[in-house]
């Protein structure tokens, strides 16, 4: 599997590149960041089945994604989107991340919604489990293309942006370069200087 270094400190430099592109998606009409956790979060693929303490996989989660997650979540609804069953130790990383702000885990490989229309391909029912929580919870209706899904599958990706949302394939966090730039007008695969897709 993937493996990537890991490093605690981001510049000031950094800090304000990731509130950058945070400020773009805003601009751009984004209200949902929908996150996968594997190998797009965290820099390993858990399969999970993880076995470790949360300390230990939490020094495994991306520098840039951590930035990222706290830097949005205060401004945008940020959600982890995953097929991994370990959706409890998922939230409380997430918790310990981003304390002041709920951040949604939807997990496995299928996710309830109440609308029984919607197929169950790439992430779809994650997401729109995602946007009945935050309906009932925030009391705002949010659209498929208020949603940006940062996915290291590109089928999950192109099956989203088919259906309606953004998207962007992670390769690793050059990838969010993709971000450094406004969002186009209408919903789209983002694409990265680091890797075609």
């Amino acid at each position: 599997f993937q493996h990537y270094y890991i490093t605690n400190n981001l510049s000031p430099m950094v800090q304000s590149l990731v509130q950058k592109r945070v400020q773009h998606l805003i601009e751009g009409g984004l209200k949902v960041l929908a996150l996968d956790f594997d190998l797009t979060i965290c820099s390993i693929h858990t399969r999970g089945v993880y076995m470790g303490t949360e300390e230990d996989l939490k020094s495994l989660l991306h520098p840039d994604m951590i930035e990222l997650i706290q830097a949005a979540s205060p401004r945008l609804q940020v959600a982890v989107t995953t097929f991994s069953r370990q959706t409890q130790l998922i939230s409380n990383l997430m918790k310990r991340i981003s304390p002041k702000n709920t951040i949604i885990v939807r997990g496995d490989f299928s996710c309830e919604t109440n609308n029984k229309a919607i197929i169950n391909e790439g992430k779809q029912t994650h997401l729109h489990s995602v946007l009945e929580e935050l309906d009932e919870r925030v009391g705002e209706r949010y659209q498929l293309d208020q949603i940006l899904l940062v996915d290291d599958q590109g089928d999950n990706v192109r099956t989203a942006v088919n259906n309606g949302s953004y998207g962007l394939v992670f390769h690793g966090p050059d990838c969010l370069s993709a971000f450094d730039n406004p969002l186009p007008s209408r919903p789209k695969l983002l694409t990265c200087e680091c890797h075609d897709i």
